[in-house]
Formats: structure tokens, C-alpha cells, sequence
């Protein structure tokens, strides 16, 4: 028997605790079903659909040390999921940040919810060669041709967190892959959520690809999860994968090296997840007071500059105070204008002075 998980007899019969699992599920599906209420009250369903695919793409990359530009993979989104249709708008977006927009795009896409050869192969073609065409959508993927080990160190101190199966193996393992993941969206042996968190770990531990293995491993388990739940698109995981990116290296590693038991990954899942739901219930909620602002009696109602900027300052982690100078800028107002506004949300309890006086001023949310 050898050390990794696949080399053991009864790969890939993995276990886990049932009883653990089964415990966090109501809590899950509580979360789940309280998004999908916050969602029937919204307006503008695909800006929030937008900005979700947003995060989740440039969180997946970010975790393999991959920086899209935030801003240009949006707007590849907002244009359709299309292509560029020009020289002129290719040059426009980046390349890496289209062909990203594109994968996500087809991880939510109603019109085709199995994971197939082809679908996999279109996911690999945005990550690998860096080019797409609609002519590559029916190219099946192609499975790596050489042994992967992942390790760290130099000599002497040299270390390998995980060694994938032999190349020559991966075409048998990928077709068990495929055959369980189809069997298994309809199956009652496994609940929905369990699934997407086996289809996760199993996908990254055969490692089918040269490269990009932990991006196409979180888009299944997106797929898991919008298979079951079609507001899954909604609540991404992968920002809360990399705000817990060392913990998460870590469980892998435990879990590959440790025989075929997961629970502690299964666990891990669940709560990464529990927090995705989290986030997604409060941007939801947010989104829907920033709408009653506008609506309000004209006594206390704002404007839409000043919703537009304290729905950014509420979801923005990197925006979390505002100049007037700022405020000027975004809102396409004079700096005598953005200062009457903000002193007026500062009037109605929205904003505080955080710092600053004069010119130098800033403003953050009071916590209203």
C-alpha cells in the first residue's frame, strides 16, 4: 500500500463520516434556502450574476498566484459571455481575462449542465493555450502525458506534498470520474453538497491536466453545486478558498496522504461553503436596501450617486473609504457637489469621518 490515496486497493471508494456530515447539512440548506428568498426581491438579477462570476473566476486564479484585472473580466461577462469580435476590442481586453470570463461562463450555463470530454476540453484550451474560437468548443480535452509531483524546497530539504497517478493511468480514471459524476447528480446515496466536495478533491487528486488542475476542480464542484441549486451561481466559494488558501493546501495534502477517510476535507468543505452562503445573504440583503434608498419619501431619499457609492463602499474590500475627490470622479460630479452629497450621508447616520480634515477628508460606512 502506498502513501497516496490513489495507490490504495480500494481507490476510489473513499469514506467519511456520514453522521458528522449529515449533522451540517440542515444548517447548509437553511442558508441556501434564505439566499434563494433574498433572490426572488431582487431587481437587476444579472449585474449580481455578473459581479459573482466576477469574484469567483478572479478569486480561483488568484489562488494558483494568477492576477486577472477585475474590471475587464466583467466586462467580457456583461457583453454576453461573447468573444471579442474585432482586433481592435481584443486589444482591448485582455486575453487571459477573456478566455476567463469564457470559462466561467460555461460553468453556470443552464443550456448545458453535464460535464463532459468537451466541456472540460474548452475549460483546458481558456487556461492552457490562452486562445478560443468557437471552432475548439467540440475539441475533447487532452489528458497530461507526464508524472506531476508537487513539491517544495531544495536540495537536501526537499519535500513532496503529493504525487498524482501515473500519467498512463489517467485516461481509465478520468472515464470512472466521469461516469460517477453523471450517476451520481441523480443518485440518493449522496447528498448534494457531499457531492460537489468529493467531485472537488477527486477531480485535483488525479490531476488530469498538465496545468490548471485546482481551477477546473473548483469549476466542478460550481458545476456540483448549480446542478443541485440554480442560485449557486450566486454565492461563489472560491473567495472564501483563498481568504483560507494556506488551510486549504493543507487539507488537501492531509487528505491525499492519509488514506481514503475525507472527513476532515468534507468538514473543511461544509464550512467554506456555510461561509460563501454568508457573504452571498449579506451582499443580497445590502442590495436590497440599497433599492429601498431610492425609493424612499423624498424627505430621506437619496440619490443614485449616493447609493451607487455606498453599495461600492459596502462591497468593496478594497474600497472601504471615500474622498470627495473620489466621490467627484465615480459619479461624474464637480468636488463642491460630492462634498454636499457626502456631508448629507453623514447627516442621515450612512456615513462617518473616519479621518482627515478639509480637502484630506474621508468618509467610511457608519454601520446604519
Amino acid at each position: 500500500m502506498g502513501k497516496w490515496n490513489w495507490q490504495h486497493s480500494d481507490w476510489p471508494n473513499f469514506t467519511w463520516d456520514k453522521q458528522q456530515l449529515q449533522a451540517r447539512l440542515p444548517s447548509v440548506y437553511h442558508k441556501q434556502g434564505y439566499v434563494a428568498g433574498l433572490v426572488n426581491s431582487q431587481n437587476g438579477r444579472r449585474a449580481l450574476i455578473t459581479k459573482a462570476l466576477t469574484e469567483n473566476i478572479v478569486a480561483s486564479f488568484a489562488i494558483e498566484g494568477e492576477y486577472l484585472n477585475a474590471t475587464e473580466v466583467s466586462y467580457e461577462i456583461e457583453r454576453g459571455f461573447g468573444r471579442p469580435s474585432s482586433c481592435d476590442e481584443a486589444k482591448s481586453v485582455g486575453l487571459l481575462e477573456g478566455n476567463a470570463a469564457a470559462l466561467i461562463s460555461t460553468v453556470f450555463d443552464e443550456s448545458s449542465k453535464d460535464l463532459t470530454l468537451h466541456r472540460l476540453g474548452m475549460w483546458q484550451r481558456c487556461m492552457f493555450e490562452r486562445t478560443y474560437s468557437p471552432a475548439q468548443i467540440g475539441q475533447p480535452a487532452t489528458w497530461r502525458t507526464e508524472d506531476i509531483k508537487v513539491v517544495s524546497g531544495g536540495t537536501g530539504d526537499r519535500k513532496i506534498h503529493f504525487e498524482a497517478p501515473d500519467a498512463s493511468r489517467i485516461a481509465i480514471e478520468m472515464e470512472a470520474f466521469l461516469h460517477w459524476f453523471a450517476y451520481s447528480r441523480e443518485s440518493k446515496e449522496i447528498d448534494p453538497v457531499s457531492r460537489a466536495a468529493l467531485a472537488h478533491l477527486w477531480f485535483v487528486t488525479v490531476h488530469p491536466f498538465d496545468d490548471g488542475n485546482g481551477r477546473s476542480a473548483r469549476a466542478v464542484a460550481d458545476l456540483a453545486l448549480f446542478q443541485s441549486d440554480k442560485n449557486a451561481v450566486l454565492y461563489p466559494m472560491a473567495a472564501y478558498i483563498l481568504a483560507d488558501r494556506e488551510n486549504y493546501y493543507r487539507v488537501l495534502e492531509r487528505t491525499q496522504s492519509s488514506g481514503l477517510d475525507i472527513t476532515e476535507w468534507m468538514i473543511w468543505f461544509f464550512k467554506t461553503l456555510e461561509n460563501a452562503l454568508d457573504g452571498a445573504s449579506t451582499r443580497l440583503s445590502w442590495n436590497i436596501e440599497a433599492n429601498n434608498l431610492v425609493a424612499m419619501q423624498p424627505e430621506s431619499r437619496l440619490l443614485t450617486q449616493q447609493v451607487r457609492i455606498l453599495v461600492m463602499l459596502h462591497d468593496d474590500a478594497d474600497q472601504n473609504v471615500i474622498s470627495a475627490s473620489q466621490y467627484a470622479a465615480i459619479n461624474s460630479v464637480s468636488k463642491a457637489t460630492a462634498t454636499r452629497h457626502l456631508t448629507d450621508l453623514v447627516e442621515k447616520g450612512y456615513l462617518c469621518v473616519c479621518e482627515g480634515r478639509g480637502r484630506s477628508t474621508k468618509y467610511r460606512l457608519s454601520g446604519k
